[in-house]
């Protein structure tokens, strides 16, 4: 799991990475910091192993986006590229969230009767 988790902040640094460098005719230094600092974010939780809260980063990454998309200050072409990147470190971010359900889920499973396989939780009527 926790290999996975390595696997996914390296994937987000590398893909979101194009963020923080860029030419000045796609996106403002202003806007290049509001993003960047977003992609921090999701690294940063992502590397403590909480892809949920990654998740949440993730969301305000690209609200930022949108934001910086509407007013201007990111051309088509830059928002499409970072928009994909977000697309494939949120599927990422789900499966691990995934995983770690399965987990909780197969921890959480109690075995009544261990031990004695085939035999039922009642008791005997004899005993």
């Amino acid at each position: 799991m926790m290999h996975r988790i390595s696997a996914m902040v390296l994937a987000t640094c590398i893909l979101l990475s194009g963020c923080a460098a860029s030419p000045v005719d796609t996106y403002t230094s202003q806007t290049a910091d509001a993003l960047q600092s977003g992609v921090i974010a999701v690294t940063d939780a992502s590397a403590s192993g909480d892809p949920a809260s990654a998740l949440a980063r993730l969301d305000e990454l690209q609200a930022t986006l949108l934001d910086a998309y509407a007013k201007g200050t990111v051309v088509k072409s830059r928002f499409d590229s970072i928009s994909a990147a977000i697309d494939l470190v949120r599927a990422d971010l789900e499966r691990a969230i995934s995983a770690q359900a399965d987990v909780v889920t197969n921890t959480n499973k109690v075995d009544t009767n261990p031990g004695k396989p085939g035999k039922s939780d009642k008791p005997d009527k004899n005993d």
